[in-house]
């Protein structure tokens, strides 16, 4: 089962993983001076407004330490629409994220069923089609 954590997003309202229970949730731990986590941006903010409508949710999981406004002007920058969280450390290590970007495709019941570390356009595919999938399921 994917740890649960509530956590304040960026805009101010808190969001809990176990009140997403019945949707496909797709956790991106990025950071705004990594490159390929940059290079995912426009695959993710596709991803979300493809299958937001559809039951999906994406979180944006910000390891950038220090000043949270420079989280806020990359997301701006982007036009993210997702939520974005700056995730505590103890949340980094629950998930055991070694290296950016990671993402973790969890269930409808709250299970992981994927890691992925890295991004590529191979990945972006393979994500993309997991996340129908996984939407698909009963």
């Amino acid at each position: 089962m994917a740890p649960d954590f509530t956590l304040k997003t960026l805009d101010g309202p808190e969001i809990a993983l176990s009140q997403l229970k019945g949707k496909v949730v797709l956790l991106d731990f990025w950071a705004t001076w990594c490159g390929p986590c940059r290079e995912s941006t426009p695959h993710l903010i596709q991803l979300y407004k493809t299958h937001h409508e559809n039951g999906f949710e994406l979180i944006g999981m910000s390891v950038d330490k220090g000043d949270e406004k420079v989280v806020r002007n990359f997301v701006h920058s982007m036009d993210i629409p997702y939520p974005i969280v700056i995730a505590p450390e103890e949340l980094v290590r629950n998930y055991r994220v070694t290296g950016i970007p990671t993402t973790f495709l969890i269930d409808k019941e709250g299970k992981i069923r994927e890691r992925t570390a890295g991004f590529s356009s191979t990945i972006a595919q393979q994500m993309t089609a997991k996340v129908a999938d996984l939407i698909s399921e009963k």
